[in-house]
């Protein structure tokens, strides 16, 4: 009895769906061509998990190498902290020839372990379902994941995995949405943040105070007489007012009032010589004039 219920309490903490009995014997899907199964798959929906509580952006990557072997990478984002766990491991087939049975061993976890799952069906181009069954005695557990090739599939591509999901009657009950939006671009730590600013702004060394006064002294500009004559004159575009224009004295023609008088006799003296009844008139003026 304590046996029964320690397994019990250890399926239901593994996050897995338990249940009584034995696992369900599912047909995984014939026919499976793992090669065009190869590629990126996003985590559309799944079961309760608790490995994968409070997490998001889970993505799966299947890449075959020269040499045959298939790589597996898991991508599963922290929801608050932001940060990317990555888990790595190969991929082998089991179970009969060309049957989509598989087993996932992980070498980069803390401790190596291997996982068992069943690809129910896929399209290889949109959607794919994956499940997995283990169980000790009457008691198992179930998981199953609904993949899609696009990190935000339509509603057409998940009613085609709800169908497949509706075939092997495995109730949609338990399952959850997986968090897609907003995983392209990944919060970083604040402190590589910070390492990298710092590192791209350089620090400005110490200049002693007596070298920084002599910087601060305006330098006087030297300018080569030769070089400031080629300069071309620069004018205003603002025309300047002209200056009054002033007579100009020449001291030649600045005569006093006396002078100016005498010139003016010596100019009449010669007519009044020409008509000396003009001298006689003048002097005797008081004669009244004959009419």
């Amino acid at each position: 009895m304590w046996r029964f219920l320690l397994l019990a309490f250890v399926a239901t903490a593994s996050a897995q769906i338990p249940s009584l009995g034995w696992c369900p014997d599912f047909q995984a899907m014939a026919n499976f061509n793992m090669n065009r199964f190869l590629g990126t798959w996003y985590e559309a929906e799944r079961y309760f998990t608790v490995t994968e509580l409070g997490t998001r952006c889970v993505t799966t990557h299947y890449t075959s190498t020269p040499e045959g072997r298939i790589l597996v990478t898991n991508e599963i984002t922290n929801s608050l902290t932001g940060f990317k766990r990555i888990m790595e491991g190969h991929l082998q087939k089991v179970g009969r020839e060309g049957e989509g049975r598989v087993m996932v061993k992980y070498s980069s976890a803390p401790l190596p372990y291997d996982f068992e799952y069943s690809i129910l069906d896929t399209d290889y181009d949109s959607y794919a379902v994956m499940w997995a069954c283990s169980g000790i005695g009457p008691v198992h557990t179930q998981n199953t994941w609904l993949l899609s090739r696009d990190r935000l599939p339509s509603l057409a591509v998940m009613q085609n995995a709800y169908a497949v999901l509706d075939r092997y009657k495995i109730s949609r009950t338990f399952f959850l949405k997986t968090n897609q939006a907003d995983c392209t671009v990944l919060p970083e730590p604040a402190a590589a943040m910070m390492d990298a600013k710092s590192a791209d702004v350089p620090v400005p060394a110490e200049v002693p105070v007596e070298k920084a006064k002599e910087v601060e002294q305006p330098v006087e500009k030297r300018v080569d007489p030769e070089v400031k004559a080629a300069e071309p004159e620069v004018r205003s575009a603002v025309p300047e007012p002209a200056e009054e224009a002033k007579p100009m004295q020449v001291p030649e023609l600045i005569m006093s009032e006396s002078e100016k008088k005498e010139e003016k006799i010596e100019k009449i003296e010669p007519v009044i010589g020409l008509a000396p009844e003009m001298n006689e008139f003048k002097e005797n003026k008081d004669i009244p004039i004959a009419q």
